[in-house]
C-alpha cells in the first residue's frame, strides 16, 4: 500500500517537474522570438521608411523566416499606417502587404485559430488589402458564429466598399443597428445612397435595425443628400422611426422647413415633444418660442428640462426665462424657469 503510494507521488511529481520544464522552455523561446522580432524591427523601420514614402524604389531586405518575417513586416507596416496621411504613403503599404503577405493572410484565413483569423482580419483591413476580397467573402460564408471574427469580417468587406453588402445586411433582420452602423461608416456615399433607394423599395419589409441604423446615421455623417429621406421619415406610421428622424436632425442641426417640427411640440408621446424642443434650441428657431414656453409647463420633467434649456440657447433667451418665473400659469414651469436661469451649461448651478 506505502510502495503504491510512493510510486503515485513519484509519478506526478515527475509530471509536474515535466510540465513546468517545457513552461520554462516555450516562455524562453518566445521571450527569444520577440527579442529577435524587437531587434530586427530596430534596425529594419529606419531602412524601410524611404521606400514607403517613395523616396527610394529599392526593398530593404526581409528575414528569411517566414514567420519572423510576417512578424517583423506586420510591425513596420502598422507603425508607418498609424503615422502615413498621404494617399501615396496608404497605397505603398498595400502594395507591400499585397506582395508580401497576401498568401500568409490567406492560408491563415483557411487553417489559422481564431485568434489568428481574427489578427489577420484587423491587419487585411488596416492595410487595406482588397485583392483578398473574394476570399474575405467566401470566409464569411464559412463563420457560424455572430461573434468578433464575423463581425470583423463584415467591418473589412465594409471598408473595401463591397456594395454586396447591401443585400447581406438586408436579408440578415438579426443583425444589431451597433454593427450595421460600423458597415455604414466604411461606405462612400454613393453606396450609402444605393442603400437610401433600396430601403425606400423594400417600405415596410426593411428590418428595422437596417432602418434606424440608416436613419441615425444620416444625422451622424451630416449628408445634405441624405436629409429629404430624414424629413420623410417624420410621418412615418411608427413612433420609434418618427423620433429617430427627430433624433438625426438634432444631429444635422439643419431641417429644410422647420415647420415639420411644429406637430411634434403637442404629440401625445413626450419623447417627440422633448426632441422637438431641443431641435428648436439647436436651430435657434426663435418663430417657436411661444411652443417652448406652453412646453416649460409640461408633464414630463424632461420636456420642461429641455424646452427651457432650448430657450436660453435664444438670443433674448433670459428675458423669456424671466417672463416665465414671474409669469407662467403653471408653477413647475416657474421653477423649471428659475433653475435654467442659474444653472450653467451642462447643468450645474
Amino acid at each position: 500500500m506505502v510502495n503504491n503510494t510512493l510510486l503515485i507521488v513519484g509519478v506526478l511529481l515527475i509530471i509536474q517537474l515535466s510540465l513546468l520544464i517545457y513552461l520554462y522552455t516555450e516562455k524562453k523561446s518566445i521571450i527569444k522570438r520577440n527579442d529577435e522580432a524587437n531587434s530586427l524591427f530596430q534596425q529594419l523601420f529606419p531602412k524601410y521608411l524611404p521606400f514607403l514614402t517613395g523616396d527610394s524604389d529599392i526593398e530593404p531586405w526581409l528575414p528569411q523566416k517566414s514567420k519572423l518575417k510576417q512578424v517583423v513586416l506586420e510591425r513596420i507596416l502598422t507603425g508607418f499606417a498609424h503615422v502615413v496621411t498621404d494617399p501615396v504613403g496608404n497605397q505603398r503599404v498595400k502594395e507591400v502587404a499585397e506582395c508580401q503577405l497576401l498568401d500568409c493572410y490567406r492560408k491563415t484565413l483557411k487553417t489559422g485559430n481564431w485568434s489568428e483569423r481574427l489578427n489577420a482580419l484587423y491587419l487585411i483591413e488596416e492595410f487595406m488589402m482588397d485583392a483578398l476580397r473574394e476570399d474575405i467573402k467566401e470566409h464569411l460564408n464559412s463563420v457560424e458564429t455572430m461573434d468578433e471574427e464575423y463581425r470583423q469580417t463584415l467591418r473589412t468587406l465594409a471598408s473595401f466598399e463591397e456594395e454586396s453588402l447591401l443585400d447581406y445586411i438586408l436579408s440578415h433582420p438579426h443583425m444589431s443597428q451597433r454593427l450595421i452602423k460600423e458597415i455604414m461608416r466604411r461606405l462612400p456615399l454613393n453606396i450609402l445612397i444605393d442603400l437610401m433607394g433600396m430601403i425606400k423599395e423594400k417600405g415596410e419589409e426593411t428590418p428595422g435595425a437596417v432602418k434606424y441604423a440608416f436613419i441615425d446615421y444620416c444625422g451622424e455623417a451630416g449628408y445634405y443628400e441624405l436629409l429629404p429621406f430624414v424629413e420623410s421619415m417624420l410621418g412615418d406610421t411608427s413612433k420609434e422611426t418618427r423620433i429617430k428622424a427627430l433624433k438625426s436632425l438634432y444631429h444635422y442641426q439643419y431641417c429644410t422647413s422647420p415647420e415639420l417640427i411644429i406637430p411634434f411640440f403637442t404629440s401625445v408621446n413626450w419623447e417627440e415633444r422633448l426632441y422637438a424642443a431641443k431641435l428648436t434650441g439647436e436651430m435657434n428657431l426663435t418663430e417657436f418660442s411661444n411652443y417652448l414656453m406652453l412646453l416649460a409647463g409640461d408633464r414630463v420633467w424632461w420636456v420642461r428640462f429641455q424646452a427651457c434649456e432650448a430657450i436660453k440657447q435664444m438670443s433674448d433667451g433670459k428675458i423669456l426665462l424671466t417672463y416665465l418665473t414671474e409669469r407662467h400659469e403653471d408653477v413647475y414651469a416657474q421653477d423649471m424657469a428659475k433653475q435654467s436661469l442659474t444653472m450653467r451649461v451642462g447643468g450645474h448651478v
